[in-house]
């Protein structure tokens, strides 16, 4: 809420004065409304046009958002060159960059096409192949224990929990919602018409845990900046959450990193990959949760060096890992200088 000065003696009232973090938050909230606005007017269309003219729109929107979003080039640049080195040169990264710009600007025209998947055959059709799931989820469904199911940002995460759903696995994805509420409850809205239900991060343990001794099942996006527990991706000591790994620990159930990825005619590629040990050590929690999460990232990066250009490169993954009070975290092996020089530029 607004600060409001107390009054003068004389009666007169002062001016409310603004809360900063409030000011702060409105530029967002403003781009995200024009943004709903957008969406909101295009999606009908979008969802009775034939899919592969969707795709050519979404095409053309991941191409502009790349040449008007300056700031996101340039962290997918310090990032690229932070993993590739000089394995690419300047032109065969900007190159790169446009593609994940594409990609995401795909993803998004086939969420706000959500609606119109009506039903499980109209899903199938989307996928062309699936790796492990009647190997390493089915036998998780069946002990009757719920999921933990780990992600990335990495291809059509919104699909792989649709998905999911038509196979007797209901999935409660936890996400962090826009400033903007209209925005947040559009969005909240598309997910509930895939069958999904969204919990907002930060959702309390408690929460989770109900959903889980039902028999539910959690979808947890860990590949965001944090400050938790630093353990190996791409060869860096990355800031990474603890908490999929604690939850895990804590409650036993199944832990597997999943995804949904594109394929070169549009369609998708569902890979499941073998449940992570979660049984605990004689190491202690802190020693079990490093192990398991250095697990998830090594998972999650075998399917970005398969599907490179489908990763979200633009966001500042790797900004915790090179702030001066981290520096400890790196072994002795590894010049943190030289990295640093690397990611910065």
């Amino acid at each position: 809420m607004p600060a409001t000065a107390p009054a003068p003696a004389n009666g007169a009232r002062r001016p409310v004065l603004p809360d900063p973090d409030e000011a702060r938050r409105i530029p967002t909230r403003l781009w995200q409304r024009v943004v709903l606005a957008a969406l909101s007017r295009s999606a009908r269309s979008i969802q009775r046009m034939p899919r592969a003219r969707a795709m050519r729109i979404g095409a053309t929107l991941g191409r502009l958002a790349f040449r008007l979003s300056k700031r996101h080039r340039r962290q997918a640049e310090r990032n690229l060159r932070l993993v590739f080195g000089d394995a690419m040169d300047r032109a065969e990264r900007a190159a790169f960059i446009e593609r994940v710009f594409v990609h995401f600007g795909k993803t998004l025209v086939d969420f706000l096409r959500a609606p119109a998947l009506l039903g499980p055959s109209d899903l199938e059709n989307l996928i062309s192949a699936c790796e492990g799931f009647d190997e390493h989820v089915r036998p998780a469904i069946e002990r009757g224990v719920g999921l933990v199911c780990l992600t990335g940002h990495i291809g059509n995460w919104e699909l792989l929990a649709r998905w999911m759903g038509t196979r007797g696995v209901p999935l409660s994805v936890v996400a962090r919602d826009p400033k903007d509420p209209a925005l947040a409850d559009y969005v909240r809205k598309l997910r509930a018409s895939n069958g999904v239900t969204t919990l907002t991060k930060g959702t309390s343990a408690r929460e989770l845990l109900r959903i889980l001794r039902r028999g539910g099942g959690i979808a947890l996006l860990p590949d965001q900046n944090s400050a938790d527990v630093f353990v190996p991706f791409f060869g860096v000591p990355t800031g990474t959450v603890a908490g999929p790994a604690s939850l895990a620990l804590h409650t036993r159930v199944p832990l597997l990193f999943a995804a949904c990825v594109r394929e070169p005619d549009d369609r998708y590629r569902l890979i499941f990959l073998p449940p992570i040990d979660t049984t605990p050590s004689e190491n202690g929690s802190g020693g079990d949760v490093a192990r398991v999460m250095t697990e998830v990232n090594r998972a999650l990066e075998s399917v970005i060096r398969r599907y490179p250009d489908q990763w979200l490169w633009l966001h500042g993954r790797w900004r915790a890992s090179f702030e001066d009070k981290h520096r400890h975290h790196w072994p002795d092996d590894l010049d943190f200088e030289a990295f640093a020089r690397r990611w910065r530029g």
